[in-house]
């Protein structure tokens, strides 16, 4: 799964509209891909009631899209207007066709119109900014957002969703706003951004999906930077042969642990499991062996005499002095 910046992923939207993927296409393919994630998130759209907050960009237009489809579908929508749209702008006439709540926030004296629908809403859907140039975040995008982490404190049941990004995480880095939300669930479209992975950024993402839009892997094949999924994994391991045995996969000695740390022996030996190895074995003093043991029952053990308990002489090992950091044995 490639992961991409922001001027790369406007790149792969110029290639796509030269196939014919146009910026209308992608917008209608992404709000309908949106609203399908939220909708299996919430486990149903009717009667779900949802809070549009809509930015002025696409992100925006994206989220017109989603709050359409999941009227349709039997929610109960509610678009907030932080911004003005476009004139003529066909997807909030489609919104305004299907009698949907718009609310013009800067008509909204002291956003009371805002806090009132959050105190109903059972999902607010962050559509404010995406990966379009970022900006601090102020005046009525700043306090809708505001108003919304305030709904949050007082109603634990209150889901945040964004959008593409959490409007104010930085695409690039991960930086973020001090405005910028921290969602539960963050879809984003095509190819996940670079600043979803990365701190502090990662902690507001929440948890993150891929929502494909319709553009084509193949426009992504330069970019260098891909994201390890169990797919991808699953796909690199040879195939394990039906009469193969723990022989066939390697063998490896670990020599670690004392008396204080025994963990660090448990911790290196399961991660040789976890890897593939066939046989793993533990070289440890020997009055710690039963200890580990008793956790480690797939291990093979090779106890090291010692002369004080929990720990054993470099001598063991065939040195006759102790060995520096550079050379101490390991997993």
């Amino acid at each position: 799964m490639k992961v991409v910046t922001a001027d790369q992923m406007r790149e792969i939207e110029a290639r796509a509209d030269k196939i014919g993927l146009t910026s209308l296409v992608l917008m209608e393919n992404a709000g309908l891909a949106v609203a399908g994630e939220i909708k299996k998130y919430l486990g149903q759209a009717v009667g779900m009631k949802l809070l549009f907050l809509i930015g002025p960009g696409n992100n925006g237009g994206d989220g017109l899209v989603a709050a359409r489809h999941l009227h349709d579908w039997g929610a109960v929508v509610t678009v907030y207007l932080c911004a003005k749209r476009p004139s003529k702008d066909r997807n909030l006439e489609l919104v305004a066709e299907r009698e949907i709540l718009v609310i013009a926030g800067e008509t909204d004296n002291e956003l009371a119109s805002l806090e009132g629908t959050l105190a109903t809403a059972n999902a607010v859907v962050d559509a404010i900014f995406g990966t379009g140039k970022m900006r601090p975040l102020e005046g009525i995008f700043k306090d809708s957002l505001q108003k919304a982490a305030e709904a949050r404190k007082k109603r634990a049941d209150l889901m945040v969703i964004a959008l593409d990004l959490p409007s104010g995480l930085n695409p690039d880095n991960g930086a973020v706003d001090p405005a910028c939300p921290r969602a539960d669930l963050t879809i984003t479209l095509s190819s996940p951004k670079v600043g979803l992975y990365l701190f502090p950024g990662g902690e507001k993402a929440g948890r993150v999906v891929i929502a494909d839009i319709g553009i084509p892997d193949s426009l992504t094949d330069d970019v260098s930077v891909s994201l390890i999924t169990p797919e991808w994994v699953n796909g690199k391991l040879p195939p394990r042969p039906p009469g193969a045995n723990k022989g066939t996969f390697g063998k490896l000695m670990v020599v670690a642990g004392s008396m204080n740390y025994t963990g660090a022996a448990y911790l290196a030996c399961q991660a040789a499991y976890r890897v593939g190895t066939g046989l793993v074995t533990l070289a440890a003093a020997e009055s710690l062996v039963p200890v580990l043991a008793a956790k480690l029952t797939e291990t093979t053990y090779e106890p090291l005499p010692e002369k004080k308990k929990g720990t054993f002489p470099p001598a063991r090992l065939g040195y006759s002095a102790r060995p520096s950091r550079a050379t101490m044995p390991c997993s």
